[in-house]
């Protein structure tokens, strides 16, 4: 079996690019389990605080003002944390959407150079399918007729059928095997004058490109459209 092995890693821009992404997508991450525990963290504070009353007011009462404080401090500056986390997350959400789009775009342009570059390949390929379906249709065509044949000249119908009959065959111009044929030959995999006789009808004549009508000057200056 044949590999391609294609990676759009291999190009550095789009390596880079992707590189980033992942980046800006592990700092959101971070910074969403940031506020999480910050939330959490303040949650706790302000639980503990309730039952701190009775411990600042013996603090106070040996001299310990700062204890309720240092409680109050604890709780301002997980809320500072929280409040710039918050900033810095739709930031981030919009950085990873402009950089997903950058990635995408980036991505559609190697797969049109990679499509590009294997096409006379992928040609290839199918004209080998089209020779191999041809010298099927040939063994397919030849068992039918012998079945037919024996039929024909006996009344019976004692050999089983071993055709392939999702394919059908080649003279029937609307079997899989000819709506394949001809589907290559609209395509341009193959010519029109490579397809059996028969199937010539199903294959449209190309119609000639439309031509925009073209501006004249009269002897006044005045412009006319014309063909």
């Amino acid at each position: 079996m044949m590999k391609t092995g294609i990676n759009l890693n291999d190009d550095p821009n789009f390596a880079e690019a992707s590189a980033l992404l992942e980046k800006l997508k592990a700092e959101l991450k971070e910074v969403e389990n940031l506020i999480d525990e910050n939330l959490t963290s303040l949650s706790a504070v302000q639980a503990a605080r309730r039952n701190r009353i009775e411990e600042q007011a013996h603090a106070m009462l040996a001299g310990q003002s700062s204890a309720a404080l240092d409680a109050s401090a604890e709780a301002a500056h997980i809320r500072a944390d929280i409040e710039a986390a918050q900033l810095k997350r739709p930031a981030l959400r919009r950085a990873i959407e402009i950089q997903r789009q950058s990635v995408e775009n980036l991505r559609g342009e190697l797969h049109a150079k990679i499509c590009r570059e294997l096409a006379p390949k992928h040609a290839e390929l199918v004209r080998e399918i089209v020779k191999r379906l041809i010298d099927l249709d040939v063994a397919l065509t030849a068992e039918a007729d012998l079945r037919d044949a024996v039929y024909h000249g006996t009344g019976l119908n004692w050999q089983r059928p071993m055709g392939i009959p999702s394919l059908g065959l080649l003279r029937d111009k609307y079997s899989l095997t000819s709506v394949y044929l001809v589907e290559c030959a609209k395509t341009g995999y193959l010519k029109k004058s490579e397809l059996p006789a028969h199937l010539h009808d199903l294959v449209p004549i190309p119609q000639p490109a439309k031509t925009s009508p073209k501006p004249r000057a009269d002897a006044d200056g005045w412009l006319h459209a014309t063909a």
